[in-house]
């Protein structure tokens, strides 16, 4: 039985810079608080900052714990609490200063982009411009190998972020499963960026929406028909549906 469903949010939930579709949001609000036996928790595992999370908790009327900064951190919406990484050591936090730092002097200046101010666990830096982040990413791999070394380098189309070891989507969804007493079989997850591929491999039921890059659709069980909500309503449904069965 699939106990947890997991959604990303970006490029699941919504698309980053573009408007909600509130209708289909509160759609899977409305289907994750049926009275429904069959009707899976639903939880976000999200790279995002605190607040953007637990707002999307507040819109979603999620009760069950969610991640925010890829597992760096977790919020009970019931119990108002938030609760650091096991993982994130002072040490970690010097060395994202470091880059936080870097960011700031050498990259952000003239440029589209923005330091995501928001987030502790990693660094980040934003930008509406496809191509300022895909310029900024090897930038970032050179400068993290040469002054942080052991920190992971990840890229959205919009976001270039630097992460811990032991700081990933999947170490925060075992995490999860440990803190509610699940086994990954239990859980499943959608996801549509590379960075959500080892979280992907170790959860019980795999999705990917139609949006999703090659590379992780090539990694799931399924990969839905619809792109963002509407593919992530798909999956919340079939989840239900094996559930019933």
């Amino acid at each position: 039985m699939i106990k947890l469903f997991i959604t990303d949010i970006d490029g699941c939930l919504a698309e980053p810079y573009r408007s909600y579709d509130l209708e289909q949001l509160d759609t899977l609000r409305r289907h994750a608080r049926e009275d429904h036996g069959a009707a899976p928790a639903l939880s976000i595992c999200s790279g995002r900052a605190y607040p953007y999370v637990e707002a999307m908790s507040q819109a979603l009327d999620l009760t069950t714990p969610v991640l925010f900064e890829a597992g760096g951190g977790r919020f009970d919406p019931v119990a108002a609490r938030t609760t650091w990484s096991p993982r994130f050591t002072d040490e970690v936090e010097s060395q994202l200063h470091t880059v936080q730092q870097w960011f700031l002097t050498e990259c952000v200046p003239g440029t589209s982009a923005s330091l995501d101010h928001a987030k502790r666990t990693q660094a980040g830096v934003v930008s509406p411009k496809v191509e300022e982040i895909r310029a900024l990413h090897p930038r970032t791999e050179q400068f993290v190998a040469e002054n942080a070394p052991g920190l992971h380098v990840f890229s959205t189309d919009v976001s270039v972020d630097v992460v811990p070891p032991g700081i990933t989507k999947r170490d925060g969804i075992e995490w999860l499963a440990e803190y509610l007493g699940l086994g990954l079989d239990e859980i499943a997850y959608i996801g549509d960026a590379d960075s959500d591929i080892e979280a992907l491999r170790a959860v019980g039921t795999s999705f990917a929406p139609a949006n999703a890059t090659d590379a992780v659709r090539a990694q799931v069980d399924h990969v839905t028909d619809g792109a963002v909500i509407e593919g992530t309503l798909e999956a919340y449904r079939y989840c239900r549906a094996q559930n019933d069965t």
